[in-house]
């Protein structure tokens, strides 16, 4: 009997916790899905710092493929994306809408070639891995124009994010489309880089982005997030060394090689992002020349309407 009146007790306690221990605002969840990219980790920076409540809850997967499938599914709220990953998620049919630009690839996106290799043209009759996300096909199509290249030349093999590294090792492949950490981490291997994504200023363009019944229905945790996000930023340039220590723990690599892999990523501010996101602004250019890019490659369907697919409210709070 008296076990039967605890649990009771318990039940009704737990009960009361629930309905009055709680507020609306803490029943509410998002989940953001990432994959490893140090333009990214301003999020667990973020998270590291307390700026991000319990129930904004940061997962990580293996790839931007899993990234872009976990959020096709509705198994995420928000995913971080390259801005060409979110176009191909919007031509597919999905109303989503980019709240906030995380980076610009400025040399992080990069090609890296067995020693022997020198020129973009030596890579004809060679094998090539990379991962078949519209980031991936991006640069490969930058890749072989640059080298004057048709796609019949070489022979592709694709890798996700966490195969490349193995495959790189092992000689499976004689160049890589990849980016940091497994950039650097190919270039200890003996690895060298001949073609990055400085050779194509903004195109590369890391966001967040979320479904527009998302914004609407979670608007106060979208905007902690933003502010989160934020927050990180002013601490790396505050307290640079401290905010690379706890960066490059959680990322398993030395403090060295992420801010080596930092100096090619530019990371706007929330000022930065008012004039990126705003209508006709910066970011217009950059999807209409993805636009081109995306269609050529049989990528989309057809275009995305640039005016649709930005929401600068968050930015200017």
């Amino acid at each position: 009997m008296k076990l039967k009146y605890f649990m009771c007790f318990l039940f009704f306690f737990l009960a009361s916790l629930s309905q009055f221990g709680c507020s609306k605002f803490d029943n509410k969840t998002i989940r953001v899905g990432s994959n490893v990219w140090p333009g990214y980790e301003t999020l667990y920076l973020a998270r590291h710092l307390g700026e991000l409540p319990d129930n904004i809850k940061l997962i990580e997967l293996l790839s931007a493929t899993d990234v872009m499938e976990a959020f096709r599914l509705k198994r995420l709220e928000v995913a971080a994306l390259t801005m060409d990953e979110a176009m191909t998620l919007v031509a597919e049919g999905i109303d989503l809408r980019v709240f906030l630009v995380m980076d610009v690839s400025n040399g992080g996106d990069q090609l890296i070639v067995r020693p022997d290799i020198n020129e973009l043209s030596e890579l004809k009759g060679k094998t090539i891995g990379y991962e078949q996300t519209a980031l991936g096909a991006l640069m490969l199509h930058e890749v072989l124009f640059a080298g004057g290249l048709d796609i019949k030349d070489v022979t592709l093999i694709h890798l996700q994010i966490n195969q490349q590294l193995d495959a790189f090792s092992k000689g499976y492949i004689d160049a890589l489309i990849t980016f940091e950490p497994v950039a650097t981490q190919s270039k200890q291997l003996g690895g060298k880089v001949i073609f990055d994504s400085s050779h194509i200023p903004n195109t590369i363009v890391d966001v967040l982005v979320a479904r527009k019944e998302t914004l609407e229905k979670h608007k106060n945790l979208i905007q902690t997030l933003v502010n989160g996000q934020s927050k990180a930023l002013d601490t790396i340039e505050n307290f640079k060394v401290e905010s690379l220590k706890v960066m490059a723990q959680r990322m398993e690599i030395s403090q060295e090689q992420l801010d080596e892999a930092m100096q090619g990523i530019h990371y706007p501010d929330l000022k930065e992002n008012q004039t990126l996101l705003r209508k006709n602004g910066k970011l217009f250019a950059t999807v209409e020349g993805l636009n081109t890019i995306l269609y050529e490659a049989n990528l989309i369907a057809q275009p995305v309407e640039a005016h649709k697919l930005f929401d600068d409210s968050f930015v200017n709070q």
